[in-house]
């Protein structure tokens, strides 16, 4: 549950709390108004998420502390950039945003499936409910945190 809640806090203060502040010239991104970057973080974010959520026939991942602390640096680097602003180019970001969805839907789908695979009837049930409680909460924590930034 740990590697799934914290994959979560850190996507959501990203989604939330600094995604919205990652803003270039207008001249600089490929948008007509500022007002469609938000948007477009989205998209990129939620086609990450979907092509990793869909992996698991094609590739599973057994240790999941590893992409939550890569989501982490992710963090770390965007907050970084919002506040000191380094990133030369809005398509670094997309890259970054992209890299965020598939790292968050990789720890999702995979804790899942390693219960999936680890426990048998209602042990499994039990443990697939109760896992729903890390992205929730996480969800939860990060927009507390968000609002704080």
């Amino acid at each position: 549950m740990l590697p799934l809640l914290l994959v979560y806090i850190a996507e959501y203060i990203i989604n939330q709390g600094v995604a919205p502040t990652l803003l270039y010239p207008l001249e600089e991104m490929p948008f007509k108004s500022y007002r469609d970057a938000y948007p477009m973080y989205g998209t990129v974010y939620q086609i990450g998420v979907f092509i990793s959520r869909s992996s698991t026939p094609f590739i599973r991942v057994h240790h999941l502390y590893l992409p939550s602390i890569l989501q982490i640096v992710n963090m770390v680097v965007l907050t970084s950039h919002a506040m000191f602003d380094f990133i030369p180019s809005i398509w670094i970001i997309f890259a970054i945003i992209f890299w965020e969805g598939i790292l968050g839907g990789l720890v999702y789908i995979n804790t899942f499936a390693e219960i999936t695979d680890e426990f048998e009837g209602e042990e499994r049930e039990f443990s697939l409910g109760t896992t729903t409680v890390s992205d929730s909460a996480g969800i939860c924590i990060a927009g507390f945190i968000a609002l704080g930034l």
